[in-house]
């Protein structure tokens, strides 16, 4: 007789989602999986695989954690302010330990670069979807004549894509003083 599980499928991707966060993806084994999930090997063989609670804790990441934050900074009045907010959120969620790691795209890159195609095309529209928020805000942000180039829009967008990318692994050796203080100093490089 089948086992029947005691948990939804979300409930299954959001478990899993914490264990890829923490120990990254290569180190995960379906073993590993199936303890944390409290579900037979089997269930990972047979019904759900590593790969695919990979890609859909990826995905689950991407629509509970960064998209509200984008959609905040994209919807708001304010300029280079904005960003200010943004990265001292995220740094607080580092520190605080919010998150178990820095943020979950940016450890799956570093990680997986570009050997998953699946999670290469998540990790694609993520970072589009963030490019076209910066912009949003510098555009706003130009019209508040908060920023020295204006046409340098999209340079300035990708400069705080870097800063992301920075503070994942600066959270690691500095204080959260120092972090406040390396975002305020990349963020006036733009105004």
């Amino acid at each position: 007789m089948p086992q029947r599980l005691n948990q939804t499928y979300s409930q299954l991707v959001k478990k899993a989602q914490y264990l890829f966060w923490v120990n990254g993806y290569k180190s995960v084994t379906p073993k590993d999986l199936a303890q944390h999930l409290d579900v037979s090997l089997s269930t990972i063989y047979n019904k759900y695989s590593k790969e695919m609670l990979f890609v859909d804790a990826l995905e689950e990441y991407v629509v509970s954690c960064t998209d509200p934050v984008l959609k905040i900074i994209r919807e708001s009045d304010k300029g280079m302010e904005s960003f200010r907010d943004f990265f001292y959120l995220l740094i607080d969620a580092i520190l605080n330990k919010t998150f178990p790691r820095s943020c979950l795209m940016v450890n799956t890159v570093v990680e997986l670069r570009n050997e998953e195609p699946r999670v290469t095309t998540i990790y694609e529209r993520y970072f589009a979807n963030m490019l076209e928020s910066y912009k949003i805000v510098l555009h706003r942000a130009a019209r508040l004549n908060e920023i020295k180039h204006p046409e340098r829009i999209d340079k300035y967008a990708e400069f705080l894509l870097g800063v992301i990318f920075g503070l994942s692994i600066l959270y690691k050796i500095k204080t959260r003083k120092e972090l406040l203080q390396y975002v305020d100093e990349q963020l006036s490089l733009i105004k």
